[in-house]
């Protein structure tokens, strides 16, 4: 997919992975995540969205407070937001993309095309 160098905390790249458009981030904590790079609401590159800490809302009006814990990867078109640890939107945890499990293997970020736990699930 791609060096692990190349792709440092907070940052993303996109990359094809057979016939699937892919976003790899690296989480700001070092995690890796793989979602797939299609906005679920009209297909937008998920791959040049950009990413943040989620914000809340408060009981106060007018106040929000950032969640370090839950990262976001915002649609450029029209704004989706997903947690990019689940790949839920942000709205409706219902609604997700596919995920794809994603490892340092040597020098190298590798994304597999099987999505986390379907060889568990298929055995």
């Amino acid at each position: 997919m791609c060096h692990k160098d190349d792709l440092g905390p907070g940052q993303m790249t996109g990359a094809q992975l057979g016939p699937i458009r892919v976003v790899v981030i690296r989480a700001k904590d070092g995690s890796l995540h793989a979602l797939a790079a299609k906005c679920l609401h009209q297909g937008g590159p998920l791959d040049q969205g950009r990413l943040y800490d989620h914000t809340l809302t408060t009981d106060d009006v007018g106040r929000y407070a950032m969640d370090a814990d839950r990262e976001i990867i915002k649609c450029p078109w029209h704004g989706y937001e997903y947690d990019i640890r689940t790949g839920a939107t942000v709205f409706d945890e219902t609604r997700c993309l596919q995920t794809f499990a994603t490892r340092e293997e040597g020098d190298q970020i590798t994304v597999e095309l099987e999505p986390p736990g379907a060889a568990a699930a298929s055995a």
